[in-house]
C-alpha cells in the first residue's frame, strides 16, 4: 500500500536522479552531438521508473491505485474541449511569468525544429502524456488523495511544476496540473487527463512544425520576432490584457463542461463530499520539503545562468 511518506521519498529520489542525470549527462556529452530525443527518453525514464519501482515495492497494483478504466467517446471529446478552453488561461499565466523570468519556450522550440514532425509527436506529445500522468495524476495524486482530495490536487500539481525545473514552466504547469487532477476526478479515469496532456503538447508540436514550414524549416525569424515583442512592455501588456479577457470567458465555459463531464459519470456529488472531508494529517514531510528546496534551487540557478 502506498503512503504519503513513501510517495514523498519517491519524489525526492526522482528529483535527485533527475539532477544527477542533468549534471552528469551534460558533462559526458559536452563534446558530443547528442540528439535531443535521447535527452527526452532518458528524462522520462527517470520520471517514471522510481514511481513504478515504489509501487512494486509497496505491493500496489497499478489498476488498484490508478483508475485506468475506459472512457466513453463523448467524455474524451469533453476532455479535449476543456483543454482548448483552458489554453487561454495557461497563455495568460505564461505571459505574466515572462514579465519576471526568462522564457524557455524558444529554446525548446529550436530543438524540436530539428526533428521530424512524427518524432516530435511521439516524444513530446505522446510519451509525456503517459509517463508524467502515471506519476503525477497517478501514483502521487491517488496516494495523497487518501489523506485529502483538495491538498492532493494542489500538491500533485505543485510537484508537477517543480519537475519542470524552471520558473517559466513551473507556473503554468502548476495550473494545468490542477486542471488535469480535476479532469481525472470528473471522468473517473486517468485516461482523460492523458488525453488533455497529449492535446496540449500536440498543439505545441504542430505550432513549431507550422512555423518551421512557413519559414523554410527555420525558426530563427519567429524567435527574433518573439524576442522583439518581449522587449516592448506596452505591446506585451496590451496582449496580456486581451488574453485575460479571452481567458475569463473560456475558463467559465471550461468549468461548465467539467461539470457536465462529472455529471455524466455520476461523480459531481462524490467530488463535493470528498472536498468537504477533513484532512487526515499533513502531507508535507522532510524528504518532500528537501525535494522542493532542491527543485527551486535548480530553478534559481537556471534563471541566473540565463541572465548572465
Amino acid at each position: 500500500m502506498t503512503t504519503k511518506t513513501g510517495a514523498n521519498r519517491t519524489f525526492l529520489v526522482t528529483i535527485l536522479a533527475y539532477l544527477a542525470f542533468s549534471l552528469l549527462w551534460g558533462f559526458v556529452t559536452r563534446r558530443m552531438d547528442v540528439p535531443y530525443y535521447a535527452d527526452i527518453l532518458l528524462s522520462q525514464f527517470l520520471v517514471v521508473f522510481p514511481s513504478f519501482l515504489y509501487m512494486k515495492i509497496a505491493g500496489e497494483k497499478v489498476k488498484d491505485l490508478i483508475p485506468y478504466r475506459k472512457i466513453r467517446f463523448l467524455d474524451a471529446i469533453l476532455a479535449v474541449l476543456i483543454t482548448y478552453l483552458c489554453y487561454p488561461l495557461l497563455v495568460v499565466i505564461n505571459l505574466l511569468s515572462m514579465f519576471f523570468v526568462e522564457n524557455t519556450s524558444a529554446q525548446v522550440s529550436g530543438m524540436m525544429s530539428t526533428q521530424s514532425l512524427w518524432l516530435n509527436v511521439l516524444l513530446v506529445a505522446i510519451l509525456p502524456a503517459f509517463a508524467e500522468e502515471f506519476v503525477f495524476r497517478g501514483m502521487l495524486y491517488h496516494t495523497y488523495k487518501k489523506y485529502s482530495m483538495g491538498k492532493a490536487v494542489l500538491l500533485s500539481a505543485f510537484l508537477f511544476g517543480c519537475m519542470h525545473m524552471n520558473f517559466n514552466q513551473f507556473l503554468y504547469t502548476f495550473a494545468f496540473g490542477c486542471i488535469l487532477a480535476m479532469v481525472v476526478e470528473a471522468s473517473g479515469s486517468i485516461l482523460a487527463s492523458m488525453v488533455c496532456h497529449f492535446i496540449l503538447n500536440l498543439n505545441s508540436v504542430l505550432l513549431v512544425d507550422f512555423l518551421g514550414r512557413s519559414r523554410g524549416n527555420s525558426l530563427g525569424g519567429a524567435v527574433e520576432e518573439s524576442e522583439s515583442l518581449l522587449g516592448d512592455p506596452m505591446l506585451m501588456m496590451a496582449g496580456t490584457l486581451l488574453w485575460v479577457v479571452i481567458a475569463i470567458f473560456a475558463s467559465l465555459a471550461a468549468f461548465g463542461l467539467w461539470v457536465l463531464l462529472a455529471k455524466r459519470n455520476h461523480r459531481l456529488e462524490i467530488i463535493r463530499m470528498r472536498f468537504c472531508e477533513p484532512a487526515k494529517g499533513r502531507l508535507m514531510t522532510i524528504p518532500l520539503a528537501l525535494a522542493i528546496v532542491l527543485s527551486f534551487a535548480m530553478m534559481i540557478f537556471i534563471e541566473v545562468l540565463g541572465r548572465i
